[in-house]
Parts: structure tokens; sequence; C-alpha cells
């Protein structure tokens, strides 16, 4: 399936509630797959830096794909919707997950989440084709449109473009907070639309 547009981006993130939106943006701005998102924890956000650790796949808990932690940057967008998530949600200790199940001792079940709350709504859309995977692909396709360094897009995705690039080059945060704000930049730009600002009813959708 291809990628969202710019306009097609902002019609999918304003669909949302807070969560959602948040969850969305962390893989289309931030680039991050849906099991390294759902297994953040407090700690992994601290600041404007982005750590990537643990990733969850089948509701199991281990390292991520690669094998390798990584450390990303964290577009000024999603940091305010982080900012506001944290003052809603009870547990906001290191060791605690930024998405957690009702429980709040374990991750939130993307499959759960997807199902439940985020494809109804995009169906009436005409955007429920857009999975996960869609908007991570949304993240390189418009990161290049966008005219991000491809080496800094790959290492904020934790996606090698090749060897001799990985071994001898390695993208600084610095690269890496200009490359997410240059996306997300250009693609909130279309339209005028921040796509932060929540209201109040949807906070928790």
């Amino acid at each position: 399936m291809r990628p969202l547009s710019e306009e097609e981006v902002n019609k999918y993130l304003n669909t949302f509630g807070l969560r959602e939106k948040l969850i969305a943006r962390l893989a289309i701005f931030e680039g991050m797959r849906p099991g390294e998102i759902f297994a953040l924890r407090w700690k992994s956000v601290a600041g404007q830096v982005l750590r990537v650790e643990q990733r969850v796949y089948k509701r199991i808990l281990n390292t991520p794909k690669n094998g390798k932690t990584r450390e990303g940057a964290i577009s000024d967008g999603t940091g305010e919707l982080l900012q506001q998530w944290s003052h809603l949600v009870p547990n906001t200790e290191a060791e605690a997950f930024v998405f957690s199940s009702e429980a709040g001792t374990t991750p939130l079940s993307p499959d759960n989440l997807w199902r439940r709350s985020m494809k109804p709504k995009l169906m009436k859309i005409g955007l429920g084709w857009a999975t996960f995977q869609i908007l991570r692909r949304t993240n390189a396709s418009l990161s290049k449109k966008a005219g991000v360094d491809p080496k800094v897009a790959s290492d904020q995705r934790g996606h090698g473009i090749g060897v001799s690039l990985d071994v001898y080059t390695s993208s600084d945060m610095e690269q890496k907070k200009e490359a997410v704000q240059k996306l997300e930049a250009a693609v909130l730009r279309k339209t005028g639309n921040p796509a932060v600002s929540v209201s109040s009813p949807g906070l928790l959708e």
C-alpha cells in the first residue's frame, strides 16, 4: 500500500483524541515501529531524546528488531502531546509504560487499540487501510520529500541504508532533531493545521 500524503496525514491525526494522535505521530514523525511505541517507558522519553530499548511483539517484551538500542529525536509537536498525556495517566514513574493496559503493569496491545479505537474512526474517513506499517512507510516517504538527509532519517528509524554508512558514520542528536522538525514542518504547513491540540471531550478516546 502507498504511504499517506501530507494532506492525509493531517486528516489522519485530526481524527483522533490525544492518545491515538500521539501514537500516530510517533510513527509518522519519529519513525517508530509499532512494537517500539507500545514498549516505551517514561524513562525513555525524558527531555527531547527518545530511547528505543525494547519492543513488544505478541505481548512479549524483547530487544528492538535489530537488537540495538538507539536514540532518536522528538519533534516539538510530539513533545507537547507527551506532556499533555503525562498529566492524564495515573503512573509516570520511570519504569511505567507510556501506553499501558488497564492493569497498568503491561503495555497496551497494538492489535486491540487498532481494532477497537483506531480503525473504526479511520474507516469513516476512508483511511482504514493506513496501518502502523503504512505510517512508518509514510515517515520514510515524506522525509525524503521534505529533503531530510537519508542517513539521518534511517538512523532515526533504526533502519540502515548501507553497511558502509552504518559502520563509518552516525548521525548526532542535533541532526536527528533537525530531521524530525523538518518533516513535521513540511507536513503540517500544507494546511496550516498544527495537528497538536485536541478538544477536551476527545482526550481519552
